[in-house]
């Protein structure tokens, strides 16, 4: 695959100087107009992106187009290889490159393999990978219940569907989960009435999995069956759509329509993701008891390492309509060997109605010689609306924010810059940014803050304040992370 660049050199240049060539969002005109045309320019540069790897320095080059034929080498455009299932088994080495065909689609899951690059070829859009089994507005029947208004998919789905994307992304189904009670009846989790089964679904576009027993999805529609409802219908089935490790690029693919990650991982060094379109992920129930909650928790990221990581590279992407975190490295931190996050690369993305669009935590336990963050630089980001995508649907209404590190983690970091973003509304914290002693926070530099005037700016700091986003906040972030150069804005109500 390709090798990266010198991460470490570009780190210090840049916290030597503490100032970087903004680019893309250099010197914008900040009214709501032009800041949306911002967003468009970069989401259309974003989507048309070309693919610019360097095919003489792979070794096998296999292509896959969706006419294509798994009995084929897939080594020529003229004889490609038709599917995920094909991919997955191929013997595939270091050095070698996966290449899918511009403008088709497929669905299912891949598992990369170390050393390997996927990518595009062709004209056109960037190739569709669905973690959704199929579109069911066209396959499968939807039939009446003895209940008014709700139907059955006829197809078993024994993993937990996050959520039903109609139309594209026009309109999306609102998961209902049950609330138990040691004394009374089992609840609706959003509006609290007594909820047992898909018999007590009244609103319109709610839906219940009944994913152990009966293995079938069921959706109040209040117009009529879904298939004649709606044109199209993706399901957010568990699962993340790539599972990456280790030396993986992954680069202008479109990655859509999964209950778990887009792209996860554990552990992994020199991991990339470059040029990629990412929407509409997670939702789906990671375990029915934990954290002491009384009902089953949600999870979903586009893009996650869990674990260490050296050279974690997301540039160029454009991502969408996430239950939790567009970008994250995370860990407890609760093991006992070293685990380090260094040499993080997150710049020119455009992130937005995601409930965080910048995630990271690192250790409950203070070993700060064993576990620590270090090169960490997030840069020329347009961050938008976080919390106003379809992750409002969580019962936990006071987590969303642009960068979230979570006040209950050590997050002991050095050489951490945040710098040059456009960091536009939350309906909560616009930062979360804390860490146990102040010399481990980051670093902010000439970021471009717009929030409701009052509303929150965060919970920041090591002794863990929150503040209101008004006239005081730029002397608070001067105070609390050197920001010398901010800029203040606040949005029309």
């Amino acid at each position: 695959m390709q090798k990266h660049s010198n991460l470490t050199t570009l780190f210090i240049l840049a916290l030597s100087t503490l100032m970087l060539s903004c680019g893309t969002i250099s010197n914008p005109d900040f009214s709501p107009t032009s800041l949306d045309r911002l967003a468009d320019k970069m989401r259309v540069e974003i989507l048309n992106s070309p693919s610019d790897i360097d095919l003489s320095k792979m070794h096998n080059i296999y292509y896959v187009a969706s006419d294509g034929n798994d009995a084929n080498d897939g080594l020529s455009a003229e004889k490609p290889i038709k599917s995920i299932n094909k991919i997955n088994s191929l013997d595939l080495q270091s050095g070698d490159c996966i290449l899918f065909r511009r403008g088709d689609t497929w669905r299912g899951n891949i598992k990369a393999r170390e050393g390997v690059t996927y990518s595009a070829y062709g004209k056109g859009a960037k190739p569709n990978i669905f973690g959704s089994p199929c579109d069911a507005a066209k396959e499968g029947t939807w039939t009446k219940t003895e209940v008014e208004n709700v139907y059955v998919y006829d197809r078993e789905l024994p993993h937990d569907i996050g959520t039903m994307v109609f139309n594209h992304g026009q309109e999306c189904a609102f998961k209902v989960m049950i609330i138990r009670q040691e004394n009374g009846p089992s609840l609706h989790i959003e509006t609290k009435e007594p909820f047992a089964s898909y018999k007590d679904l009244k609103r319109d576009l709610d839906f219940y999995h009944d994913y152990k027993d009966a293995k079938r999805i069921y959706l109040y529609s209040a117009k009529g069956n879904p298939a004649e409802r709606f044109e199209s219908i993706e399901l957010l089935t568990k699962g993340h759509i790539i599972s990456a490790c280790s030396n993986v690029h992954i680069d202008n693919l479109c990655i859509k329509y999964c209950g778990s990650h887009g792209i996860g991982s554990g552990t992994a060094s020199n991991l990339s993701v470059t040029n990629c379109e990412m929407g509409w992920i997670g939702g789906s129930i990671q375990a029915e008891d934990i954290f002491g909650r009384n009902h089953p928790t949600r999870y979903g990221n586009a893009i996650e390492i869990y674990g260490g990581c050296d050279n974690f590279i997301v540039t160029g992407c454009y991502i969408y309509q996430v239950y939790d975190a567009a970008i994250t490295h995370q860990h407890q931190g609760d093991v006992e060997q070293q685990l380090v996050m260094k040499n993080i690369l997150y710049s020119n993305n455009l992130i937005e109605d995601c409930v965080y669009s910048i995630e990271y935590f690192l250790g409950r336990k203070d070993t700060p010689q064993t576990h620590y963050m270090e090169n960490i630089l997030i840069s020329n980001n347009i961050m938008r609306r976080a919390g106003y995508g379809w992750g409002k649907q969580r019962p936990d209404k006071q987590t969303p924010a642009h960068i979230k590190s979570w006040s209950h983690h050590i997050n002991h970091a050095t050489n951490f810059l945040i710098a040059n973003n456009i960091i536009d509304r939350s309906t909560h914290d616009l930062l979360n940014i804390t860490a146990a002693q102040k010399q481990w926070l980051p670093t902010l530099n000439n970021n471009i803050y717009i929030q409701h005037r009052n509303a929150k700016a965060g919970s920041m700091g090591y002794e863990v304040a929150t503040y209101n986003f008004d006239d005081s906040t730029a002397g608070i972030l001067k105070h609390l992370f050197n920001e010398e150069n901010p800029t203040i804005i606040f949005a029309e109500e």
